[in-house]
């Protein structure tokens, strides 16, 4: 599970590991809270820390600070507002949360096409013109050229591309629709990835790569802070921890807890297998490609 939930994300996909844990979680009777719990907690290390390391050595441009700096803040507080403020306190209410959002379609790109060209000689030289050699060699020499030329500017438009610049029109858009998606983790776990990769694939033309990796590494990180939520935060009867209290008092939540523990040795027991899917991405999307 660990492997399967971490290689997806890893290899780019704008999908975090919860989408696989939640539903395997949930079928194994494991209370949708806790299974929200267990989410960020493998979330924080995954997509959160090993993923991003795993690009850095290869293309650090993917991890794009010109977008992830601006909204990170805004996506923090639509999570902690979702926790502390209007948390969904049934567990049914959870799963149909997370059941509406598993069930958009994810955005997709494909862009990449590749062009080969051959000359075969065939016939006697006697019927070659004078020079055919020659301007065959330089007719060669020109396309060979201007496909390297096309190729840099190519990888120089990709570049300029992941380089995000906002209008204030495009800064309000994303600010809001950040918030929105940090409050669909602190209630299902994810969301965000999705949000923000539709964002910059549709406003910015961002290539999938680079706008999944830093949409999964958004994700991660508002794992870490969901996580420490739900270590300090839940109810006295779910484990061990301080029982702070955080959220708001009602009916339903009089201590204002989050509910929800972290199952820590099911978390310690998939550490190695995201470990793996996190190194396994990589190659995957080097072998079939975005």
């Amino acid at each position: 599970m660990g492997i399967i939930g971490c290689t997806i994300p890893s290899g780019g996909a704008p999908v975090a590991g919860g989408v696989v844990f939640l539903p395997i979680l949930t079928m194994k009777n494991i209370e949708a809270h806790e299974a929200v719990a267990f989410a960020a907690s493998t979330q924080m290390i995954g997509v959160g820390i090993f993923a991003p390391m795993g690009w850095m050595s290869r293309d650090p441009s993917v991890l794009m600070p010109s977008f992830l700096k601006p909204m990170f803040p805004f996506a923090l507080a639509g999570l902690l507002f979702s926790y502390l403020v209007t948390p969904l306190e049934k567990e049914d209410e959870v799963l149909l949360a997370e059941e509406e959002v598993s069930e958009d379609t994810e955005h997709s790109s494909l862009s990449t096409t590749e062009a080969d060209a051959s000359d075969e000689e065939t016939g006697s030289t006697t019927n070659k013109p004078e020079g055919y050699g020659t301007i065959s060699t330089r007719a060669s020499i020109v396309a060979v050229s201007a496909a390297a030329r096309l190729r840099r500017q190519a990888q120089s438009s990709k570049m300029e591309r992941r380089n995000i610049v906002f209008t204030p029109k495009l800064f309000t858009i994303y600010a809001v629709s950040c918030f929105l998606g940090g409050m669909l983790c602190g209630w299902i776990g994810i969301g965000v990835e999705k949000v923000t990769f539709f964002l910059l694939t549709y406003f910015h033309k961002v290539d999938v790569i680079a706008a999944g990796l830093s949409s999964i590494t958004m994700t991660g990180w508002l794992s870490f802070f969901a996580f420490l939520l739900h270590a300090v935060c839940t109810p006295e009867d779910e484990g061990f921890g301080p029982h702070w209290s955080c959220a708001v008092r009602d009916e339903l939540n009089p201590g204002g807890h989050v509910f929800g523990k972290v199952p820590y040795e099911l978390w310690l027991s998939v550490l190695p297998g995201i470990l793996i899917g996190s190194l396994i991405g990589p190659i995957v999307n080097a072998a079939v490609g975005p």
